[in-house]
């Protein structure tokens, strides 16, 4: 099953017969897993969206009509990872909207720390998606799925495509990166860290060098997959997976879940 394009043209959507996939600067991006006409946060998805897409000059009436009629448009059976975006045009910043297939569910990652750090818009999904897709290429040759971005002082900042959570020995705290650090606004961590508050389990914020995951369970998080284990970290720390933890959380992320409207 392959992908679909549709323009917004302020009134409807078109579908997009043909273009290049990927003329056109990406401003702005968001994206979320549908299963059966049932998504975790999107609320929070259209929040983000919708702040970021504004900054670009788009007004709120375009965009709540833009919105809804995505939301309309996503087929209520199957596994579905739709996109919305904002996308530079001679016409000015334009929406648009993929029908996408969802891959498999994954519960497992292995990660690895990548050479710098792409990213021109860190607060902002879009922008950096190639040069991200790139860096996880680049660690694809030690048999890492994920690529970690290390600060200048040596501390976890953010997977290329995913949020970095730490639970360390001991299993009695969530430790994230702090969130002055400048990074995506992670929807699934925002469900993580509430859940985690619902069950009085404490959220550290701190900053996390490589070595100090050593010994620790690594999840790395996405609005696709929701939490995947880090099962190896080629020429990094030793890492201690807890798969019955995995389990047992991530059921509690999809529990949160809510039907489409």
């Amino acid at each position: 099953m392959s992908t679909r394009l549709f323009s917004f043209s302020g009134e409807a959507l078109g579908a997009i017969e043909w273009c290049d996939p990927v003329a056109g600067e990406t401003l702005v991006a968001d994206s979320w897993r549908v299963e059966s006409g049932e998504v975790v946060a999107l609320s929070r998805h259209r929040t983000r969206f919708c702040d970021s897409a504004r900054q670009h000059g788009l007004d709120s009436a375009a965009l709540h009509a833009f919105w809804d009629l995505v939301i309309a448009a996503i087929p209520r059976e199957g596994s579905w990872f739709p996109r919305v975006e904002v996308v530079a045009t001679p016409g000015g910043a334009t929406l648009r909207y993929r029908e996408r297939p969802a891959p498999d569910w994954l519960s497992e990652a292995v990660v690895a720390s990548a050479e710098g750090d792409p990213r021109t818009t860190p607060l902002t999904k879009g922008p950096d998606l190639n040069a991200l897709m790139a860096l996880r290429r680049s660690v694809a040759h030690t048999g890492a799925t994920e690529a970690l971005i290390v600060s200048p002082e040596g501390t976890i900042v953010e997977g290329a495509y995913s949020t970095i959570v730490m639970i360390p020995p001991g299993g009695q705290e969530l430790r994230i990166v702090p969130r002055t650090v400048p990074r995506i606004p992670s929807v699934t961590e925002a469900v993580i860290t509430d859940i985690a508050a619902q069950r009085g389990v404490a959220v550290v914020e701190a900053h996390s060098a490589l070595h100090d995951c050593e010994g620790s369970d690594l999840w790395v998080l996405s609005a696709l997959h929701g939490i995947r284990v880090a099962t190896g970290f080629p020429g990094g720390p030793r890492l201690s997976p807890d798969m019955a933890r995995r389990v047992e959380w991530q059921a509690m992320w999809w529990k949160t879940r809510e039907r489409l409207p």
